[in-house]
């Protein structure tokens, strides 16, 4: 029997255990949906390379070769979740998205959150994006043009974010523990729609009462 020589073996990389991901595009899709879920659960900065690893079924060299160093895994899975928030928007139309960290709109918060608290320079979004499609969203729906949809879109995603990332501080801050959360998050979801079919410019601001 002919012996492979070590030059040869380690040509043909890692070896993988049976049923583990194969191939560029299958090992790339666990890393990148791993990656997701970890961040979302314990944060960015206590996740490393080799815990994606091991939670993917990968050789952590597969990381840098397929996607690359650690910077360039956490934008990549920012630019990944992206893209899937903004087909869910299209293709729920002014549905509610998911809020826990095992949703897709969950994920992409947490990680839009620490990407923004740390400073980090966002890659130039594509013309697919989250906000984008909203945008695209309320033209269809609610018949706004399209430079008001794009205000009002920001405005949306700006709530949607910013409910997602402080949601225990803000029930804590506005006394709300006494509204059941899921009506809390419905009420987000209405109050986007509200939004979403409200023209630009905006009508006046309503008259206070006297004091």
């Amino acid at each position: 029997m002919m012996v492979e020589s070590g030059e040869a073996a380690r040509r043909r990389g890692p070896r993988r255990p049976a049923g583990a991901p194969a191939g560029p595009d299958e090992v790339r899709r666990a890393v990148l949906d791993t990656a997701a879920s970890l961040f979302a659960e314990r944060g960015i900065d206590r996740v490393s390379l080799r815990d994606i690893a091991a939670a993917a079924d990968v050789h952590p060299t597969l990381i840098g070769r397929y996607i690359g160093n650690r910077d360039e895994l956490v934008l990549a899975v920012f630019e990944d979740l992206s893209a899937q928030v903004a087909a869910d928007v299209i293709e729920s139309s002014l549905a509610g998205q998911g809020f826990g960290p095992d949703t897709v709109m969950g994920q992409w918060a947490s990680i839009v959150g620490a990407l923004a608290i740390a400073g980090a320079e966002l890659p130039e979004q594509k013309a697919f994006n989250p906000l984008l499609a909203m945008a695209e969203t309320l033209v269809d729906r609610y018949g706004l043009d399209e430079k008001a949809a794009r205000l009002r879109a920001a405005q949306i995603v700006a709530a949607a974010l910013g409910w997602r990332i402080f949601e225990g501080y803000l029930i804590d801050w506005g006394d709300l523990e006494d509204f059941d959360l899921a009506t809390l998050r419905d009420e987000l979801a209405r109050s986007a729609r509200r939004l979403g079919a409200t023209p630009w410019p905006s009508p006046p601001d309503p008259t206070p009462r006297p004091r």
